[in-house]
């Protein structure tokens, strides 16, 4: 029933009307663009990322944060692409087993990590990921991780498949919506902004935080099946560092614990990941005779881009690009009313006493952990 009643606000919110624009424009991108190979290595690749990013996201609007979820991102993409190719099952089956192994994965990680704090527990995911890529490159008999291996696809690579992993996306970005905005949401929250204060009112945080850990791993699985099976192919280089930080900087550079700036910062972390390639030929030609050596530089100009960006959004905008879309629709909103816009509130770093009273009214009749 609180389900249904999220839903049916949801529905009759004016964000409800933006949400479906977005997905009508998202949708026919591709038949405007027509090109295969922006459909393929950009689109698709920035819609499987906003699920990885997302997943982050999740795990950090519960005050956790990790520097190892490529652990997970390779999981789900291994197991799903190791059980489609050796046991025959559907790829579609095989990529929800492989999201329920990470999961589970997930499970045992956060069980024996869930009381750390949320660097600590950060440093630990980093180990993780460093053992589990050594664990699949020993094993490679049995992983093939080393030399790495086609994987089987759930729709033909191009359009089909970009329609799948869009739908995909949608179902699993509006589940993280539910989650953040129900009751455990609220609990993520609150021990987000003072798990002390949490803790007082009767939520049990290492409950929820382990919950958070295990949603988190399952959708990070998730991903990594698709993205597994956007590139056609999988080994060893899923677990790098690089993915371990991508979704944190989409994140960040989105916008942390909103629902829309993951995918905003998954968006331009692909479009500069694409994109910056590019520059290596004009390097070459005209740099070249100057620098010899420059041509070396030009495809390491991705990472010098996303640092540059990463660094410009958290002096001049903290709260991620989606704060400016956010201004700019209040101005607009307050011009078309003639009214003079109320000046921003900071939030609190502690629990509001309004917020503390609807807590204490959820979860009514808990007894403090």
């Amino acid at each position: 029933m609180a389900m249904k009643n999220r839903l049916a606000k949801l529905y009759h919110s004016r964000k409800f009307y933006f949400v479906l624009a977005a997905l009508v424009i998202v949708a026919l991108l591709p038949l405007v663009i027509g090109r295969d190979y922006i459909i393929s290595e950009v689109l698709t690749p920035i819609i499987i990322f906003a699920i990885y990013a997302s997943s982050w996201n999740l795990l950090a609007y519960s005050g956790q944060g990790s520097l190892g979820h490529a652990a997970f991102l390779g999981i789900g993409g291994f197991v799903s692409a190791l059980i489609a190719r050796s046991s025959g099952f559907p790829p579609l089956a095989a990529l929800l087993v492989g999201s329920l192994f990470s999961a589970l994965i997930g499970f045992f990680i956060g069980l024996t990590c869930v009381r750390l704090k949320a660097w600590f527990l950060a440093m630990v995911t980093f180990g993780f990921s460093v053992i589990i890529g050594t664990l699949f490159s020993q094993f490679d008999a049995v992983t093939q991780a080393v030399q790495g291996f086609p994987t089987p696809l759930i729709a033909p690579r191009g359009l089909p498949f970009f329609y799948m992993s869009f739908a995909i996306a949608a179902v699993s970005i509006l589940s993280i919506y539910l989650v953040m905005k129900s009751k455990m949401g609220l609990a993520f929250k609150a021990i987000r902004e003072n798990e002390l204060e949490a803790k007082m009112i009767g939520i049990n945080t290492a409950k929820y935080r382990l919950l958070a850990f295990v949603l988190s791993t399952f959708f990070a699985g998730l991903a990594g099946g698709l993205y597994a099976q956007s590139i056609r192919y999988i080994q060893l280089e899923i677990f790098s560092p690089y993915h371990s930080f991508q979704p944190l900087m989409m994140s960040v550079i989105g916008g942390l614990s909103t629902i829309e700036g993951p995918i905003m910062g998954s968006a331009i972390i692909v479009l500069i990941d694409s994109y910056l390639y590019g520059v290596d030929p004009f390097l070459q030609t005209s740099l070249g005779p100057l620098f010899p050596a420059v041509s070396n530089v030009g495809p390491y100009l991705r990472y010098l881009g996303i640092g540059l960006f990463l660094i410009v959004v958290v002096i001049f905008a903290p709260r991620g690009v989606t704060s400016f879309f956010h201004r700019l629709y209040n101005f607009i909103r307050t011009r078309l009313k003639g009214t003079t816009p109320e000046p921003r509130k900071e939030p609190k770093p502690s629990l509001t006493t309004r917020m503390r009273s609807f807590i204490r009214r959820q979860f009514r009749g808990a007894k403090p952990k």
